[in-house]
């Protein structure tokens, strides 16, 4: 495929305001795709070169890219500057500025325009040679490498490349859009969504799904197993009201402590295990993101499937020490007091989340490992093996002879077999004499449904009299000036909305994410929080209202900011009303914490919000 059509196709997508009809084009777009394309084709779809997980960013802010546009087209930065500042899209400077450029064609251009097309594997591959710069004078290789780049693209293309480094390509889809049109391509409909999604849920590559399921169709897909190095979309919890509802629907069951931490996907590597994927074909940069030590490595994956092991280099050095082959394990990261050995709470663990000081970060606040269940072990998937069998396993793993692991980094989450109402009510006392969450109670006899958030797993938490039986986590949508005390932090209010996108996911719903507002904050927070979320949201400002947001006219705030920012809110209780969008609002709102280690995509549904009103009233204790 020529990279001139793969850009009529994204034209025709930005276009395309039906979620169908978008369907349609991106299953025409793959198609025409060859089994040695799609997986790029899909990348470059979402703005990406590889799937999120492998970190493979361009490192190339809008800044270079204005320079890169200048080199390119024989412009200075100032020109270029000031007609970003007034089209506000790098697509459409390029478009203004390329017509005009007096230059020589590159050798790479005059063969596109003499009869040699341009391939998108062409152009996919400079594109990942430019992000994999590294060193001294890696910006300027890759804003020279760029810009030859654009001069060797048509005008049309060149529209789109710009704008994938900087995250603007917009075109409004997810992966689950993807996994639509794939079974439109098959079936004409979106019959096989299902089958798709299912191996996505254990095998988080889109571009591995569709390079399976061009090559072999539903056979491709079928026998996808959890693979060491590529994450699995993790398990979620559901809610119950009460300790006998928890009993009834699950039976005799295991009690855990909830902990408030990271939720942690380790995956230990073998060297000798031949992986299909993309990423053991980008020069293994990933390989340098994880700890490589003799014969295998350790890759730590977040619950948005983003490799976050550069975080934890406490936890992979003692699995580091692991007698064994291969091993994913689910689990749960908390920070803890170096000198009472007592857990933090989230708001201070989260301080772990960052890029830079972080054997001093680990030094004050060093991190504790619960492992809580074992999803594979030396190739052998263990999602359809039941619960208790897994937890076996596991207990197993760690008892192995060899070098020990030190229960103060790296451990096994405490359980107890509870199977009366009373017992459930104890152990849940316990867990909050403990400083705990709460529990969690899972059913024995239950596999792993990766992605999915059912009854085999639900919480029991602490939420105090008299409020709600759970937080909720919200977007912040936008915010409201401050008045008094808060002018000087330029913020005093913020609005917040949930989802309205069906979860599970269903062969049916848009995948259009959309957000309702349920509730207005203006009170609760700490000057440093009020402080944290203006410089956040500062960052994230946008013109107009994004797309995917529902807001009443009578809510709209003075600044919008993009649906990035997640935050954990509790409240008192929800009330049905007409002036939100979800239909309920929360009563007494109060921000818990920023949930940087969440994504848009993992806010509470509507359905959720729905479930908590009706259980509101019969208090869980």
């Amino acid at each position: 495929m020529t990279i001139q059509t793969f850009t009529s196709y994204l034209e025709s997508l930005s276009k395309t305001a039906s979620r169908n009809e978008m369907t349609v084009v991106l299953a025409k777009l793959l198609s025409k795709s060859s089994s040695d394309e799609v997986d790029k084709v899909c990348y470059l779809l979402l703005g990406r070169l590889t799937p999120k997980f492998e970190g493979i960013e361009f490192q190339m802010a809008t800044k270079s890219m204005i320079k890169v546009i200048a080199l390119a087209y024989g412009s200075n930065v100032d020109e270029v500057t000031k007609i970003f500042k007034q089209k506000g899209d790098l697509g459409v400077v390029v478009a203004q500025l390329q017509p005009k450029a007096d230059r020589p064609l590159a050798d790479v251009g005059k063969r596109a325009h003499q009869g040699e097309p341009l391939q998108i594997t062409t152009v996919y591959d400079k594109l990942l040679k430019i992000a994999l710069e590294e060193g001294s004078g890696s910006v300027e290789r890759k804003i020279f490498g760029f810009s030859e780049l654009l001069k060797s693209l048509d005008p049309l293309s060149a529209k789109y490349m710009v704008r994938i480094p900087v995250g603007a390509l917009r075109l409004g889809f997810s992966d689950m859009t993807l996994l639509d049109a794939l079974s439109w391509m098959a079936m004409g409909d979106k019959s096989l969504r299902k089958l798709l999604e299912n191996a996505y849920n254990v095998s988080a590559d889109i571009g591995l799904i569709a390079k399976a399921f061009k090559e072999k169709a539903g056979k491709g897909i079928v026998h996808l197993k959890a693979t060491p190095g590529i994450p699995i979309r993790p398990q979620q919890a559901e809610r119950l009201g009460t300790a006998e509802e928890m009993i009834e629907k699950l039976g005799t069951s295991v009690a855990e402590w909830k902990l408030d931490g990271f939720r942690v996907q380790v995956h230990i590597i073998s060297s000798k295990l031949k992986i299909k994927s993309s990423k053991f074909k980008t020069q293994r940069k990933q390989m340098q993101l994880g700890e490589k030590r003799s014969d295998k490595e350790v890759q730590i994956f977040s619950r948005s499937l983003e490799n976050t092991t550069h975080m934890f280099p406490e936890i992979v050095g003692e699995f580091r020490k692991l007698d064994v082959g291969s091993a994913i394990l689910d689990g749960e990261a908390i920070g803890y007091d170096p000198k009472t050995s007592k857990h933090l709470p989230f708001q201070e663990t989260i301080q772990r989340k960052r890029k830079h000081g972080i054997s001093d970060i680990a030094q004050k606040i060093p991190l504790r490992y619960y492992a809580f269940d074992l999803l594979s072990l030396n190739g052998e998937s263990f999602l359809e093996v039941p619960f208790n069998e897994r937890r076996k396993k596991l207990a197993e793993l760690f008892e192995k002879k060899g070098k020990k692991l030190d229960p103060k980094t790296v451990t096994i989450a405490e359980q107890v077999i509870v199977s009366t109402p009373e017992a459930l009510r104890k152990q849940f006392d316990e867990s909050v004499k403990q400083g705990f969450e709460g529990i969690m109670v899972k059913k024995r006899e239950a596999v792993y449904t990766a992605g999915a958030r059912n009854f085999n797993w639900v919480k029991f938490k602490h939420m105090g009299v008299g409020k709600l039986a759970d937080t909720l986590d919200c977007l912040v949508m936008g915010y409201y000036a401050g008045q008094g005390k808060r002018s000087g932090f330029g913020i005093g209010a913020f609005l917040v909305g949930v989802s309205n996108k069906v979860r599970p996911f269903s062969a049916e719903r848009s995948d259009l994410e959309r957000f309702v507002t349920v509730c207005k904050i203006g009170t609760g927070l700490s000057d440093e929080q009020w402080k944290q979320l203006r410089v956040t949201s500062y960052e994230l400002r946008v013109k107009n209202k994004p797309e995917e947001y529902d807001v009443p006219k009578g809510l709209f705030p003075d600044v919008w900011i993009k649906p990035q920012i997640v935050v954990e809110i509790a409240a008192d209780e929800i009330t049905k009303t007409p002036l939100h969008t979800a239909g309920l609002a929360l009563r007494f709102p109060r921000l818990i914490s920023f949930r940087t280690d969440k994504s848009p995509r993992e806010v509470t549904t509507v359905k959720e919000v729905k479930k908590l009103f009706k259980m509101q009233n019969g208090a869980i204790i």
